[in-house]
């Protein structure tokens, strides 16, 4: 399904923007939360807008994608988190 714009949240992978729903930022935030030093990175999620990008540094990128490691291949659903978790797959090999 095609989210509108209001319902999206774009996320900045070093270069690389990633759409995800509100409904997936909404699980990361959550999910996060027991994530040690995810603080910055929900933080981030939690100020977006619907025209502003969540721009993470190196150090958060490294740690979301650690986070979304640990998750397990089965619990990166919905499609764009899954979809993030590739993107910052890519950065980390890049760099």
């Amino acid at each position: 399904m095609e989210t509108g714009r209001l319902d999206r949240v774009q996320v900045d992978v070093a270069g690389e923007i990633i759409t995800i729903s509100w409904h997936e930022r909404d699980v990361l935030l959550e999910e996060l939360a027991v994530v040690e030093g995810a603080k910055s990175i929900r933080e981030r999620f939690a100020a977006v807008g619907a025209s502003r990008l969540v721009e993470l540094d190196a150090e958060q990128r490294a740690r979301l994608r650690k986070g979304l490691d640990d998750w397990g291949e089965d619990r990166l659903q919905p499609e764009g988190i899954a979809r993030l978790h590739a993107a910052l797959n890519r950065g980390e090999r890049a760099s």
